[in-house]
Formats: structure tokens, sequence, C-alpha cells
């Protein structure tokens, strides 16, 4: 099992924001089941999957925007 907790805070030490990206409901069927995670960074290297394709690319954009910007935020895909 990945340790994403103990990634988080290695990168805390690095001094590096990190986004959380968690899979926190579903509707119909997905890829990956709730509670899945995902790390990214600030320049969109990513850590984990929530699933590939065209919600994960814009789980990573939202997730970079969001670390630009200082800011957290509840998302839902699709909009």
């Amino acid at each position: 099992m990945w340790d994403w907790v103990g990634q988080i805070e290695q990168f805390r030490r690095q001094g590096r924001p990190v986004s959380l990206v968690t899979i926190a409901s579903v509707e119909g069927s997905a890829p990956r089941e709730v509670g899945t995670k995902m790390l990214v960074l600030g320049d969109g290297t990513f850590f984990g999957t929530i699933g590939g394709g065209n919600l994960e690319f814009q789980a990573i954009e939202e997730a970079k925007t969001l670390l630009a910007l200082g800011k957290s935020a509840k998302i839902k895909f699709p909009p």
C-alpha cells in the first residue's frame, strides 16, 4: 500500500506545496473506487492515479491552478 501521508510529509519538509486529490464519491461506473488518492505538485508531477484519462487530466490541471493560487477546494467532475 502506498504511504501517501509519508509522501506529503516529505514534500512538506522540502517546502514543496502539494495537492491531495481524493475520489469522494462515484455516480455510475468509475475506474477507481471512493477514497482513491493522488498527489499533485505545482509543476504537474503526480504520484498515484485516480484512474487516468480526461478526469485525471482535469484534476491535475485544477490542482495546479489551486496550488498556484494557494487555495483548496472541493470540486465535482464533470462540472
